[in-house]
Formats: C-alpha cells, structure tokens, sequence
C-alpha cells in the first residue's frame, strides 16, 4: 500500500488508501461495486484508516452485509483505536436506517445540505476535511430513482468542497443500465480486478 500522505488545510489532494490509487482531490464523489461482505472490507477499510491518518473527520453510514457492529470490528481489526476516534469525534458510525430516518422527507438539496453542515463543522473543528460513505444495499426499484436524484444533487454540491466520498454499491443487484447511471452520478468508479484498484471514468448524459 503506498504510503499515508499528509495533508494540510490548503491541500488539494488527499490520499484515497487503496492499493493503485494513491492521491485524489477533495471533491471527489466516487463508487465502487462489490459483490459480497469481503469487498466492502477490501475497500472501505483502507479507505477510512487513510482518512483517520490524514486528519480527516470520517463518517461512515453502513449496511448489510457489513453493518455497524461488523465495520467497528474490521477497523479494529486494521489497528484502529475504533473507540478512540469515535470519542474524539474524527469517526461515526451509524446505521442507514438511523442516518436515513434523520433524513426522513427531506429534498436532494436538504440532504445535501446537510453533508455540507457536516463539511463545514469538521473544518471549524480543525479537521484536513471530511470523508464518508454509504452503502446503497437498502434501494428497492421504488427508490432507485429517487436516490439517483440524490446522487446527482450531492455529486454537484461537492464539487470544490473538502470532501471526498466513496458509494458502495451491490454489482448482484445492478444491471449494465443500473450501473451505467450510478457511474454517471459519481467522479469516477474504484475497480479491483486483480491485486490493484483501478479508476474507471465514464462520460455522457
């Protein structure tokens, strides 16, 4: 794994901490695909050790296969003193349904704004940023497009923002439409075909 880069308030890049990605700009609002429990790890948990080590105030709204119980375990597991940073405040663990019911009938732009309240509070406490996932494994095709909406909103009001963001989506439950209108949503698709991750961009309406 490359090596954890430190990053100041006036940086641009952040480092995503996953094998063959290396540094990404804040802004970034990217997805990836997984096919069962062991991917998520594969790439959730670098993901957020990186965050940890560069300052960064991280949250991360799980779901089944890997629910909250399981991810604090995973973190520990990578010699995160998961206790720790959650007193501290630089990590949040919380359940979709808990995240999501908060967030109850609110608008695209509500939610979105609400990440944004988020960004600007982990500044104002002296955090690099913010980084965050979610794990989609919730969508029933009643609320597809809704959250595709949602997507699109938030892929917006990131841009230029000290956030970065990975999408965690299920490829047993996506077909090549499905898939093709996540990846349009995001700044780019995270791939692990072999040992290394790869960054797939995908252009057009």
């Amino acid at each position: 794994m490359a090596a954890i880069l430190s990053a100041t308030p006036t940086s641009i890049f952040t480092n995503c901490g996953l094998p063959g990605v290396a540094q990404i700009p804040y802004g970034s609002h990217m997805c990836h695909f997984y096919r069962d429990r062991s991917d998520l790890v594969a790439a959730l948990v670098p993901f957020f050790v990186a965050g940890l080590n560069n300052n960064e105030c991280c949250i991360w709204i799980t779901a089944e296969p890997l629910n909250a119980a399981d991810a604090r375990l995973e973190l520990q597991k990578a010699g995160v003193d998961v206790d720790a940073a959650i007193r501290s405040g630089a990590l949040t663990i919380r359940d979709y349904s808990e995240w999501y019911t908060a967030a109850e009938g609110l608008k695209s732009n509500q939610v979105a704004k609400l990440w944004l309240a988020e960004e600007d509070s982990a500044l104002e406490q002296g955090y690099s940023g913010l980084r965050i996932t979610g794990n989609a494994s919730f969508l029933t095709p009643e609320t597809w497009p809704d959250f595709m909406d949602y997507e699109e909103v938030v892929h917006r009001a990131f841009q230029g923002r000290r956030i970065v963001s990975l999408c965690s989506y299920d490829a047993r439950r996506c077909g090549a439409a499905d898939t093709l209108q996540v990846a349009r949503r995001h700044s780019c698709a995270l791939n692990q075909p072999d040992e290394g991750w790869q960054v797939v961009t995908v252009t057009g309406g």
